[in-house]
């Protein structure tokens, strides 16, 4: 398959003290920028299309008790989408920019939804046993190096785990940030990481590691930051995580991006 990838990138998240440290976390300033249309939406989204239809297995759960949930945020997403004079809304389908016709009745809700947008889309509950919030269900045809099947009904921490400087301290101030999440107040991180190759279907199970190499630095490299957002859907108290990918290579980065990289990464 083609290179997939974004001209250039919009955001920087390790060039402000507040982005860069986790969890990094900043209100989203309007509902209807949780869902963003890119330049790379076309490759995308036939990508998204050929993994739900290919690997359907590994990108997609969800449990019996959240199919509402699935159903709100579909919704929720339509919602949105008819602020969007790129899309066409019917009652029965929607057109996305690229012209294809997605009916809204022909497959599970929250696999309509990852095929009207771009984002990754996964759903978490409280749950009293855990006192933390689990991941019920989602679709993530990009995972940047973890696969849905093995964080599916676990908590955050146990989520997480895998992630060195989550520690103790970033839990609590994590599970703090959802349990104040208000409906109409969505917040957004992002976070990146460093390839050797564009692809965006990357799972990488918790047996094996990955670390992010500064010797990538020398060479052509490929960056790639997730626009991450959460919301909660107002009837079912459901939050929604969203993952927007970009991939750029270096050669899209601006000479600002790349020399602030390059200083973030060497002084970490």
């Amino acid at each position: 398959m083609d290179k997939i990838c974004q001209n250039f990138l919009p955001i920087s998240p390790w060039e402000k003290n507040v982005t860069s440290r986790l969890p990094g976390i900043q209100p989203l300033e309007h509902v209807d920028l949780l869902y963003m249309v890119d330049d790379a939406f076309n490759a995308q989204m036939s990508y998204r299309d050929f993994l739900i239809k290919e690997k359907r297995s590994e990108i997609f759960y969800l449990s019996e008790k959240s199919l509402h949930s699935a159903q709100e945020l579909l919704e929720s997403v339509i919602a949105i989408l008819k602020n969007n004079s790129r899309y066409k809304i019917y009652p029965d389908r929607i057109q996305r920019p690229d012209k294809k016709i997605i009916f809204l009745k022909e497959d599970n809700p929250i696999i309509i939804a990852g095929r009207l947008i771009q984002e990754d889309l996964l759903i978490l509950h409280w749950d009293s046993n855990f006192q933390e919030h689990i991941l019920e269900g989602g679709i993530l045809c990009f995972p940047a190096l973890w696969t849905l099947n093995e964080k599916i009904n676990k908590p955050l921490s146990r989520i997480h785990k895998p992630v060195e400087q989550y520690n103790e301290k970033i839990t609590k101030s994590v599970q703090r940030m959802f349990n104040n999440l208000k409906v109409d107040k969505p917040i957004w991180r992002a976070n990146w990481y460093l390839y050797k190759d564009p692809e965006l279907f990357s799972p990488l199970s918790e047996k094996f590691s990955h670390t992010t190499e500064k010797k990538y630095f020398e060479g052509d490299f490929w960056l790639r930051v997730e626009r991450q957002t959460l919301k909660r859907l107002p009837e079912t108290n459901a939050i929604v995580f969203g993952i927007h990918t970009y991939v750029v290579n270096k050669k899209q980065l601006t000479l600002k991006q790349i020399t602030s990289l390059k200083n973030y990464s060497l002084n970490k």
